[in-house]
């Protein structure tokens, strides 16, 4: 049964009445047959008591030799009626089902269930004449079965289905429309840097569960404000010492030990370019336009060739996308030199078409990274090791998560055919 319950609240509430609305429908149509059946058995009683009365007293100044015929000449279609000396039905207590029509029928009136007929069915009865003899009777039994629902009361049932299906679903569409933004809205958090206020419309719960969420967006927009900033800031004050330290290790002869500070100040310079990276992804402000993703690729891996690195790309010639260009540079320039740093060559870029998603493949022959380490591999400041040795931040993972789901895309980490580390960006086709 759960698979024939709706998983939106829209549905089940639209559900929920449809379902109790033609419950208490149906309820009522048996209680108005129910009270028909017996108003009708009643008035047919009534009608069969009347009609009886009047053959006993037709026949009470006749001989007994007319008497049958003229009680036979009362019978209508449904009825037989004649007039006999003895009773053909026992003097004893009627069936529980015709205790009713004996009480109508009048005092000394015998009922029993006709033996010609199935039981149920037909009614054989005897009343005492008025001059002698008994009044017999044959009639078919009104209770016998039930009454079937005719055409008139399914159509009845099917239209007042549609008519309650209908306005049960715009009804709940109009009262489930706030919660159907809050929550559009509260997916967007985390994507959308600047908070975009839901709302106050609906029940009373509703606007306070939307004002206490704009609350909430507020606040977290001016937490994110404070740690951008301070981050900001700090990554941006080292560049100074950095670059008189840079300066004083030029005046040092030229050695190893010069190669190896030079090599340190160029690795912290490395470091504090990515944290701003992690910091400025998604809050820039840039503009999603079309930008040919395989140009970019095809930029990257030239750049990385030209510095003696195995990367090459193989893909089609253009793909354009709509995208944040520079952001989408950044991702996948951290994504190849992650590939370079902590991997192994060949290094390569692939463009997947999967239907309404793009997805980009960075691949490379290193260590991987095991299955159960994946999911921490993409969080900000985390370096796996000795899984994926070397120096670095921590940040080139998370640099291209936090772009993909900016995107409405997403990230995968899996193992590449080479046994190195398979890396699939998807993005969109058409922008969310």
């Amino acid at each position: 049964m759960r698979y024939l319950w709706p998983a939106s609240l829209a549905g089940r509430i639209t559900l929920l009445l449809l379902g109790g609305l033609m419950l208490l429908h149906a309820g009522s149509m048996w209680v108005h047959e129910r009270a028909l059946r017996d108003t009708e058995q009643g008035a047919r009683l009534e009608r069969l008591a009347d009609h009886l009365a009047a053959a006993r007293w037709a026949v009470a100044p006749l001989a007994e030799a007319d008497r049958d015929a003229a009680a036979h000449a009362l019978s209508r279609p449904g009825l037989e009626i004649h007039w006999d000396r003895v009773a053909p039905v026992p003097a004893a207590a009627p069936p529980q089902a015709l205790v009713e029509a004996s009480t109508r029928l009048g005092a000394g009136a015998r009922l029993d269930w006709d033996p010609k007929a199935e039981p149920g069915h037909r009614v054989l009865g005897a009343l005492p004449a008025e001059g002698g003899g008994w009044i017999v009777f044959s009639a078919p039994w009104l209770a016998a079965g039930g009454r079937a629902l005719d055409h008139g009361a399914i159509y009845s049932m099917v239209a007042m289905a549609l008519g309650i299906a209908l306005v049960s679903i715009l009804v709940v569409r109009w009262i489930t429309g706030p919660l159907r933004r809050l929550a559009t809205a509260a997916d967007r958090i985390g994507r959308d840097p600047a908070p975009r206020p839901v709302p106050m419309e609906g029940p009373e719960e509703v606007r306070h569960a939307a004002a206490a969420f704009n609350a909430m967006q507020d606040r977290i927009a001016r937490l994110l404000e404070d740690r951008t900033g301070a981050l900001a800031a700090m990554s941006h004050d080292l560049r100074t010492p950095l670059s008189r330290l840079q300066l004083r290790v030029g005046f040092l002869p030229e050695g190893e030990d010069r190669a190896r500070l030079e090599a340190d100040i160029a690795e912290m310079e490395s470091m504090i370019a990515r944290t701003l990276d992690f910091i400025r992804e998604g809050r820039d402000a840039e503009p999603v336009q079309p930008a040919d993703l395989a140009a970019i690729l095809q930029t990257l891996a030239s750049d990385a060739a030209d510095q003696g690195h195995d990367v090459a790309y193989e893909g089609p010639g253009r793909v354009v996308l709509p995208l944040r260009r520079s952001a989408a540079k950044r991702a996948l320039s951290n994504l190849v030199d992650n590939a370079l740093r902590h991997g192994r060559p060949p290094v390569r870029l692939r463009i997947r078409d999967e239907g309404a998603m793009i997805c980009v493949e960075v691949s490379d022959a290193g260590a991987g990274i095991v299955e159960a380490d994946r999911a921490r591999a993409v969080a900000p400041f985390v370096q796996l090791d000795p899984a994926r040795s070397g120096s670095g931040v921590g940040l080139g993972l998370a640099i291209a998560q936090r772009f993909a789901q900016a995107s409405d895309g997403g990230l995968e980490l899996h193992e590449s055919s080479e046994g190195g580390l398979l890396v699939r960006l998807l993005l969109p086709r058409r922008a969310g």
